[in-house]
């Protein structure tokens, strides 16, 4: 344990920032932790939680994936995302509202989200899975984030790599939800957690027993990179991979919004190095 935790300090040397760390082994649940209880900025990694209350909703009855949700002129809000730029008055089914906050993070499509469950239905939904000290303070509001990054949402490395891990294994909602929600969610990070990793090229034969697959939420804020993913080879049954949440804050590079800036380095780094750990040492133990 101490040879890997050394080894992420060391790449973390050059990050002028803070950040902390929560692995697991999802085959040994050998927990890798750096901080991991502090809590942090979000940023719009507090989107699976709003994702996970309404699939919970969805589940209890409430309301179909099929419904319709109206583009309101209201809604309207920058940052990241497509939906700010289409006409109001468009329609779309809720799961491609879900699609659009989870695969491209758009902030208008979470916000419309936000209020079709509520607010604090989320809020409820994270207290009752004991996820004490993840919070979703108010729908997206630039001014607000502006005046304290915390103004959207918080939450520890703990906490977040427990619940993506349920999400993986199937814990929370149900099973078919569960599956969903990580289809959702496949590929989000291949910039920050994947970045270094063996990926197959697009169309390639690999047998399944050698895939890799990544699924998670990124967020991005003033000097702040999170993410929250896991990571897996083969089949789901095998459960042969890592979960992780690394999250990072008050790093004083001038923020140019590029994909090399340093808190997304780390990441990458953090997770080449978990996989090292926990993924390419098994694979040559199995081939030996």
């Amino acid at each position: 344990m101490s040879t890997i935790l050394s080894a992420i300090e060391q790449a973390a040397a050059g990050f002028n920032g803070r950040f902390a760390l929560s692995a697991l082994n999802l085959q040994t649940n050998e927990a890798i932790r750096l901080r991991a209880d502090d809590v942090y900025p979000t940023a719009s990694v507090i989107k699976l939680p709003v994702l996970l209350t309404l699939m919970q909703q969805v589940e209890d009855g409430q309301y179909s994936l099929d419904a319709p949700l109206m583009l309101r002129r209201a809604d309207k809000i920058g940052g990241s995302g497509v939906l700010q730029h289409l006409s109001p008055g468009l329609t779309m089914p809720i799961r491609d509202w879900a699609f659009l906050m989870m695969s491209i993070s758009d902030n208008l499509a979470t916000n419309v989200l936000i209020d079709h469950v509520g607010l604090e239905a989320v809020n409820e939904w994270l207290r009752k899975n004991n996820y004490d000290d993840v919070l979703l303070q108010r729908k997206i509001n630039f001014d607000e984030i502006a005046r304290d990054q915390r103004n959207l949402g918080t939450a520890s490395p703990e906490s977040l790599t427990r619940m993506i891990t349920a999400v993986f294994r199937r814990e929370h909602v149900s099973p078919a939800a569960c599956d969903k929600m990580l289809r959702l969610m496949d590929g989000v990070g291949s910039d920050r957690v994947g970045r270094y990793l063996p990926f197959s090229p697009y169309g390639s034969d690999e047998p399944e027993e050698q895939k890799l697959h990544l699924a998670g939420k990124t967020g991005s804020l003033m000097g702040l990179r999170a993410q929250t993913a896991v990571v897996w080879r083969g089949p789901w049954e095998k459960q042969q991979g890592f979960a992780l949440t690394v999250m990072t804050a008050g790093d004083p590079t001038p923020e140019r919004w590029t994909p090399d800036a340093p808190g997304v380095l780390l990441i990458g780094r953090i997770a080449r190095l978990l996989y090292d750990r926990l993924l390419a040492e098994e694979a040559s133990g199995q081939s030996g």
